[in-house]
């Protein structure tokens, strides 16, 4: 969505005070939402010479731009687990909130599904999101959620903005380019889709590109969550995005042209008014027009980066037709016979939207309507003559009327833009290659001027600049579309970090045998694409390898050194162990086990939902505690790192119910006993999967021990010195078996684990040795203290 209303307030876990319906909200350095005045008379003058709503729903509209906007969230659909965390959520969650009334007394409606959205797999909640994680009776809802949202089960984001993605309609073998991506809510979504065909890897890619680097940071946990080879994060300037080139391994190098194109552009941002009631204050019709020609300029570079027959929407959470229907104009004028605008009315039929307008009115602050382009003269640049609307001859051809407008009132969400548009197929020939309308600007002093572009909010010397650049970049346009890529500008303040090399491990000689190593360790088939096994380090010891898509492979290969920006690739499938053997180095990663497991063809582990219930809840249980069937399985590997996978259709521990989906997690097999890899959100979201009741998922063996590990430790920091060396022999037995627990129960990041600590209680001779020279260690200690 746009990146307007920058006003936000935060939440405060401190002062705050009784707000709408009674739910709190926070007191701090910044203007409390409850004391702003939800009135703008600017703005609504400005909307109402616009006409986009009837005079008759004008009060309507107002009405709903100033009530609060509910939650919404949905669900990954394109993952096996999706219907039975449908399920988990409506059998369990609903009744919670039932019970549940704000402070007022008034009732919470329990959630409703979004109605255009397909299969009921996104929802809303009249509850702002501050009241679920707050309200103690919501406990376990808000820790579902949490723990779901983590895993990439699902995604808060608001209603409107699920639609961009939806337009685009994106296929697995698709080459996708998300413009102005941070921070990740549509990125996710393409992602997802182009994961709709399940297991393995997709043909297609997703390139999400943000101009600001600290915000591209915020997509790498887009990644992590949805853990894709398929997915790369740049860091450019969107209407200066460079053309990017593969290279195949014979060395060929060809320009990459994408299928669609998201640009979801900075905006001014007065469609998130129920979520950012400080733009009430802020308003003003000058905002959109200072955004309208960085606005055109991306939506034109993609365009440019399309292939033929490739699709670009484009979109904004702005009501402002200067900010959408007038950029949306001047594309399709400067594009005249080579895009059109699609008609996508057939698309998520029961979306109420308003069709797009073919006239406005170009308004100033001071209230002055400009008829006409030849009264705006005066006003440049402020004033361009691609704001105003197209000619009655234009708009017959330009089919504006296509675009959609979807307003808050209507289905209760955010008010919102978006245009689908389709690039005509024109062949190759020479001479309309050399027609394209493309902006490529050498590196020089007109590019630098567009850089400074990349600001959301350009002063008046920028706007200046962009006039006269626009002028300029015509002239010095080529046959070929290529740009060559500049470091984009950040805010002031701000700079760019050096980002770590990318190094496949194929390229370095004296590090193959890594590979050979574990292709031959986890049985590894031949079409596992083991070309495509990364790091982020020249030479030494590498600690963890990442994995990309063939077509991420060439993108790196073929671009990399001409000055692309890459910030993140790669879902990480192997990390490096405490092992001494060769074999053991590299253990297998969740985040990448999804896409490893099916090319492996050993320490695969099929067990029943109990005894894999059993790894997750008590960590490290003894293989005479598990199925027979299991201990078979496991007697025939060797030490080092497995998978375990409990098969769909299996009996659940749901009396009666079958697992929906296969459960996997990654683990070590140890001499005795089996200990779980996994963080403490999937173990929760693993267990729900298998059957378990929330409060047993809640519940973990592996924590209770760490409890208990951390209580005896205050309780023995309080005894003396004597009790102390009495219990020294006792104590250690008991740490060695607590230090066995997963590390990762004290946060999200899974934890580096250590093969000779999690076989430690395997040797029993370990405690006999420390009970034998406990005395010695018990006098040296007396004399130092």
């Amino acid at each position: 969505m746009g990146r307007g209303g920058k006003g936000r307030g935060k939440w405060s876990k401190n002062k705050q005070s009784k707000g709408e319906n009674g739910w709190t909200q926070a007191q701090g350095n910044r203007s409390n939402y409850r004391d702003i005045v939800r009135e703008n008379e600017k703005f609504e003058a400005f909307y109402k010479a616009q006409n986009i709503v009837p005079e008759e729903d004008w009060g309507t509209f107002i009405s709903s731009l100033q009530s609060q906007l509910p939650s919404a969230f949905r669900i990954t659909g394109t993952r096996d687990s999706a219907q039975e965390v449908l399920r988990q959520f409506q059998e369990h969650y609903f009744s919670q909130l039932e019970t549940v009334t704000f402070i007022d007394g008034t009732k919470v409606d329990p959630p409703q599904p979004i109605a255009w959205y397909p299969d009921r797999l996104a929802w809303s909640v009249q509850a702002p999101r501050q009241f679920i994680r707050k309200h103690k009776e919501l406990k376990t809802f808000h820790r579902f959620l949490v723990s779901q949202n983590e895993q990439g089960n699902i995604s808060r984001q608001e209603a409107v903005s699920m639609i961009p993605p939806f337009l685009l309609n994106v296929k697995p073998h698709h080459k996708v380019l998300d413009m102005c991506a941070a921070p990740g809510s549509k990125t996710a979504q393409l992602i997802e889709m182009i994961h709709v065909e399940g297991e393995g890897i997709p043909e297609g890619i997703v390139v999400a590109n943000d101009a600001d680097n600290k915000r591209c940071y915020m997509l790498v946990h887009q990644a992590k969550r949805l853990q894709s080879p398929s997915f790369m994060i740049t860091n450019h300037d969107a209407s200066m995005y460079p053309s990017i080139y593969t290279k195949n391994n014979a060395g060929e190098k060809k320009q990459l042209k994408f299928d669609r194109v998201l640009a979801d552009v900075p905006c001014s941002g007065d469609g998130t008014l129920r979520k950012n009631p400080k733009i009430w204050e802020t308003w003003s019709p000058n905002n959109g027009m200072g955004l309208h020609p960085l606005q055109f300029r991306i939506l034109n570079r993609g365009v440019q980066l399309l292939a033929d027959d490739g699709m670009v929407v484009y979109s904004t959470c702005s009501l402002n037709p200067i900010e959408n229907e007038a950029v949306v104009a001047e594309v399709l004028r400067k594009w005249k016979g080579k895009l059109e605008l699609i008609d996508v009315s057939d698309q998520l039929p029961l979306l109420k939207r308003s069709p797009g307008l073919s006239t406005w009115k170009v308004i100033l602050r001071n209230g002055r309507e400009l008829t006409s382009s030849d009264d705006y003269e005066f006003e440049r640049p402020k004033i361009q003559g691609t704001m105003f609307p197209p000619t009655e001859e234009e708009a017959s051809w330009m089919n504006l009327d296509r675009c959609c407008r979807l307003l808050p009132h209507h289905q209760d969400t955010g008010a919102f833009f978006v245009a689908a548009l389709r690039r005509i197929p024109q062949g190759e020939s020479e001479e309309e290659a050399q027609e394209l309308p493309v902006a490529q600007v050498e590196v020089g002093r007109v590019t630098r001027q567009r850089s400074k572009q990349a600001k959301t909010q350009p002063s008046e010397s920028a706007k200046k600049q962009d006039d006269e650049v626009v002028e300029e970049v015509e002239e010095v346009t080529t046959a070929d579309d290529h740009v060559r890529p500049e470091d984009p500008e950040q805010a002031p303040g701000g700079h760019i970090m050096p980002e770590d090399p990318y190094v496949f491990i194929s390229d370095e000689p004296d590090k193959e045998s890594i590979l050979s190593d574990i292709v031959d360790f986890y049985g590894l088939d031949a079409s596992f694409p083991v070309m495509s096994i990364l790091t982020r380090s020249e030479g030494g010891k590498k600690r963890h390898l990442y994995l990309v898509s063939p077509l991420a492979r060439e993108i790196i290969r073929g671009t990399l050194d001409d000055g692309l920006r890459i910030t993140n690739t790669g879902v990480k499938v192997f990390t490096r162990s405490d092992s001494k053997e060769v074999a053991r180095v590299f253990r297998l990663c969740q985040e990448g086990a999804h896409v490893v497991a099916p090319f492996m063809t050993k320490r695969v582990i099929h067990v029943p939902a109990t005894d894999l219930f059993s790894i997750l809840h008590d960590d490290t249980p003894r293989f005479e505690t598990f199925s027979q069937e299991t201990q078979d399985e496991l007697a025939d590997t060797d030490e080092g790192a497995i998978a375990v996978v409990c098969d769909s259709r299996s009996p659940s521990l749901e009396e009666g119910h079958s697992t929906a989906c296969d459960v996997m997690t990654v683990g070590w097999r140890g001499k005795a006993t089996v200990r779980c890899l996994v963080s403490r959100h999937e173990r929760y979201h693993f267990k729900l999967l298998l059957g378990a009741d929330p409060k047993l998922a809640e519940s973990d063996g592996s924590l209770g021990k760490k409890v208990e590990k951390t209580n005896k430790k205050n309780k023995k920091g309080k005894r003396s010195v004597r009790d102390r060396n009495e219990t020294s022999s006792s104590s250690s037995t008991t740490a060695t078996t607590t230090s066995i627990v997963d590390d990762s129960n004290n946060g999200d990041v899974e934890d580096e684990p250590s093969p000779k600590r999690a076989n430690r209680q395997d040797h029993p001779e370990n405690g006999t040795l420390v009970q034998l020279f406990s005395p010695v260690i018990n006098f040296v200690r007396n004399l130092f203290n």
